[in-house]
């Protein structure tokens, strides 16, 4: 399954290993992600995409503030929790 912008990923590797994100930006070989919290809009993390685990959940809406983010990631994992 290959990663798009919009698309809810978990880190398989490094200091956030186990965390959900969200793709912002993407380029040949990183994925430029955010959680609201760690990792801020303002600072996106670069994760490889061998070191991310796409899910089958994409936001179509347009993510501008870390709150937004941190809502949409909070949804997602009690929906998780909930199956």
């Amino acid at each position: 399954m290959d990663i798009v912008k919009g698309q809810i990923v978990r880190a398989k590797a490094g200091r956030d290993k186990g965390g959900y994100f969200v793709v912002f930006i993407l380029d040949d070989a990183f994925a430029y992600i955010c959680d609201g919290k760690s990792r801020k809009v303002e600072k996106l993390k670069k994760k490889k995409y061998i070191h991310l685990e796409p899910t089958k959940t994409i936001v179509e809406k347009e993510l501008k503030t870390n709150r937004e983010v941190k809502k949409v990631l909070r949804e997602f994992i009690s929906d998780e929790a909930g199956r």
